[in-house]
């Protein structure tokens, strides 16, 4: 299990991460969403060990992950990784080996293989997508207890999008913990277990934003006459879409509740309608980050 107790991190002035506590079960897949600036990178550097906290700890099964014995459970991807100039993907796989002993070459090689990528060739020649495929490779092949990808989609084509959707789901089925940011939300949605939001510097635990997602429920409601937006205002809606004399409207609460409102604005008649994929999380989200751009 990783733990995060009272995490706080800054960058000079500027507050980046403020007392931040999570416990992260072992064989889930979580998706890390934040506006621009939020912290995301940033906490993945913090679990990895990488950047040493102002303040609180990480612990990797018990272990502070700023001891190099925790650090072999995980694999952090990041958004830009180092490689050597002239450096072939052959030559990555045997430094990784170094420190990952365990790390699978079959399924390296035939990852490579289906992705296209020659092994023997420089990491420099390729693309930013042909060499996030390459190091996706390598963390599938260690298949560490805990997998932390930063921005992974970033840069791949639908086609290696699909692929990496699959590699993700099997290797968390084969007793992986995975965390994945992405700038993308539609990538995210109907693919993690559970969603993590950074907000404020805050992190809203996956509970919390499961909560949000299900009590949310979406009406269509009929009017004699086009209706005034402002009359929704007494639902507190996350959305208001009005066509004519139609208007369709989300809002979180009590279904009853809320249905108790709409039937007080008088409509001709108002039914319940189902959320479609994603809706839940994008709302969620964008009203927990206020608006901002996902990056």
């Amino acid at each position: 299990m990783i733990e995060v107790n009272n995490l706080s991190h800054s960058f000079g002035d500027n507050d980046v991460l403020r007392d931040i506590n999570l416990k992260i079960r072992d064989g889930e897949v979580l998706g890390l969403i934040g506006v621009n600036g939020a912290g995301k990178s940033t906490l993945l550097r913090l679990m990895s060990g990488i950047l040493t906290p102002k303040s609180g700890q990480v612990l990797i099964d018990g272990i502070d992950v700023q001891r190099g014995e925790a650090r072999r459970a995980l694999f952090f991807l990041s958004d830009d990784p180092f490689f050597g100039i002239g450096t072939t993907a052959d030559e990555l796989y045997e430094l990784y080996e170094t420190f990952y002993p365990n790390i699978n070459r079959e399924i390296f090689e035939q990852l490579m293989s289906i992705a296209g990528l020659r092994r023997n060739s420089s990491l420099s020649k390729f693309s930013k997508g042909m060499r996030r495929q390459a190091f996706t490779a390598l963390a599938f092949a260690v298949a560490p207890k805990y997998l932390l990808l930063d921005e992974s989609f970033d840069g791949l084509d639908p086609v290696a999008r699909e692929r990496f959707k699959k590699q993700v789901r099997k290797t968390a089925e084969n007793g992986s913990t995975i965390i994945i940011s992405s700038h993308d939300l539609s990538e995210l949605e109907n693919f993690c277990d559970n969603y993590l939001v950074l907000s404020e510097s805050h992190l809203i635990p996956p509970e919390d934003v499961a909560d949000r997602i299900r009590n949310q429920y979406k009406f269509q409601i009929v009017f004699e006459t086009a209706p005034d937006p402002a009359i929704f205002d007494i639902l507190e809606p996350q959305q208001v879409r009005i066509v004519a004399r139609v208007a369709t409207v989300i809002a979180a609460g009590d279904k009853d509740d809320i249905a108790a409102k709409i039937e007080g604005l008088h409509p001709l008649l108002f039914d319940y309608l189902p959320m479609e994929s994603g809706e839940g999380l994008l709302n969620t989200v964008t009203e927990l980050a206020e608006g901002g751009e996902f990056v």
